[in-house]
């Protein structure tokens, strides 16, 4: 357990960001304190050693407490009172550069989560990257450098893919680099990535039109450079401009309202001793979820082509990296705490990282990642969702929809599927339109007054729903 001490000039500042912070903590995960402003009405600017180290001693049953400071003397006062405080608890205490508002967001975040100190120190470090990143500035943490005397090469395309590099044209871009002897990094606008993984590519929003470089160093630096040259010039196995054909839909499709629930409630951390076995668990469920992966992407094949097919082998991808298991496996051995819940917070703080993106085709990629985690959470818990069959002509109500759902809906059975939330540009929406189903999303509380089984006509054209 991470607790954190906010240490500031402004009284009002400090207890305005422990409010912020405070919205982000649920459950006993994490506790806030604050030693802000000094005890001078005429001069209450300033910051107290004393009131730090009472803060801190407050909070010191923790295994570590981080302080987060604003400027100048806040730096002064934490290090002074650290010099007072007695060792055994100094030792546990870690002071923080990150800027104070957004770094004790992520670090509140990410201690609610159970995640290390070290951990939680790294997310508020990196608070700024997304804000930078959204507006177009190079990140703040300097690019690994080449070792001495070793060459680097490099090439830049444009990308002339229709949706960027989005996951099924990041999938064969971590296929074609692997293997080789090489350190790669992919770079966009100053920003670089390691292109092992399509998380951390999805995460540099790759647009059409954008240009990137490949820098490559090392024995294979040359194939390297080559490979990626050969998969650009290809549109990274994809017609650029092409999009999956559909069948028309009529303007307006109507049916009978479908509840249809969305799985996976949040779980509770339960106690595990034993994290050898409970990687295991988790591996063996992460593998019978590959497979369903596979089985689906030949189900797509076969029903709606190849592009569709590709979705669910892209996520087969997303699934299938490395970092995702070592981050469960770190979370287990930390906190002593069962796979299913470490599984849940590793995928969700994912999923967050894509619904923060601000390119809106890329964000709509946090559902598949939803999607991933509540099947591989079914099967560590041996559960099989079966999709039950409908009295035609169905609609389907929900708040969102996994992709893997809509390609298991019989289209002849479910005619329209209407959500609170969701986005036109998810998978689950293109696979809809390949499949004829009408896809309608966003449409908030229009849902709450409807009843099983009511009438509806979903309005394509006016993007609305009518209850009848």
């Amino acid at each position: 357990m991470v607790n954190l001490v906010i240490v500031s000039h402004s009284a009002r500042l400090g207890e305005g960001v422990a409010e912020l912070a405070g919205q982000m903590l649920h459950g006993d995960g994490c506790r806030l304190a604050v030693a802000a402003g000094i005890d001078d009405p005429d001069s209450p600017i300033g910051t107290d050693p004393l009131k730090v180290m009472a803060a801190i001693e407050s909070l010191a049953d923790a295994d570590a407490v981080l302080v987060m400071m604003d400027m100048g003397s806040a730096l002064l006062s934490a290090e002074t009172a650290l010099d007072l405080l007695d060792p055994a608890i100094a030792a546990r205490v870690h002071l923080c550069a990150a800027p104070l508002v957004e770094g004790t967001l992520a670090a509140a975040v990410s201690a609610a989560s159970g995640a290390g100190i070290d951990k939680v120190m790294a997310d508020a470090m990196a608070a700024l990257e997304a804000k930078r990143a959204q507006l177009g500035m190079a990140p703040a943490a300097p690019q690994t450098p080449v070792p001495q005397g070793e060459a680097e090469r490099s090439v830049t395309v444009v990308i002339s893919n229709r949706n960027g590099l989005h996951v099924r044209p990041a999938s064969r871009l971590v296929a074609a680099l692997a293997g080789f002897d090489a350190r790669l990094a992919l770079e966009k606008a100053g920003r670089r990535v390691v292109p092992d993984s399509i998380n951390q590519i999805a995460l540099l929003q790759v647009r059409q039109n954008d240009r990137v470089t490949l820098l490559a160093s090392g024995p294979d630096a040359e194939a390297a450079i080559a490979a990626f040259t050969a998969l650009a010039e290809s549109h990274f196995g994809e017609d650029p401009q092409a999009e999956t054909a559909a069948p028309p839909l009529p303007p307006r499709v109507s049916g009978s309202a479908v509840f249809w629930p969305q799985p996976g409630a949040l779980r509770e951390r339960q106690q595990a001793a034993d994290s050898d076995g409970e990687r295991r668990r988790l591996q063996r469920a992460i593998a019978n979820t590959l497979a369903d992966l596979e089985a689906l992407a030949a189900r797509a094949d076969a029903q709606y082509g190849a592009d569709i097919g590709a979705i669910f082998a892209g996520h087969r991808e997303l699934l299938d990296d490395p970092e995702l298991l070592a981050a469960a496996d770190e979370m287990m051995r930390e906190q002593q705490c069962d796979a299913g819940w470490a599984w849940q917070q590793v995928m969700s703080d994912m999923s967050q990282q894509y619904r923060q993106l601000s390119d809106d085709y890329l964000q709509a990629r946090y559902i598949d990642i939803d999607d991933l985690r509540q099947r591989t959470l079914d099967h560590l818990d041996g559960r099989r969702n079966a999709i039950p069959g409908f009295s035609a002509p169905a609609i389907l109500v929900c708040d969102d929809i996994f992709p893997s759902t809509v390609l298991q809906l019989d289209p002849q059975q479910v005619k329209g599927i209407c959500l609170r939330g969701g986005s036109e540009r998810s998978h689950g929406a293109i696979i809809a339109r390949a499949a004829g189903i009408a896809f309608l999303s966003q449409q908030g509380e229009a849902l709450a007054s409807l009843r099983s089984g009511q009438p509806l006509t979903l309005d394509l054209a006016a993007h609305q729903l009518i209850a009848d």
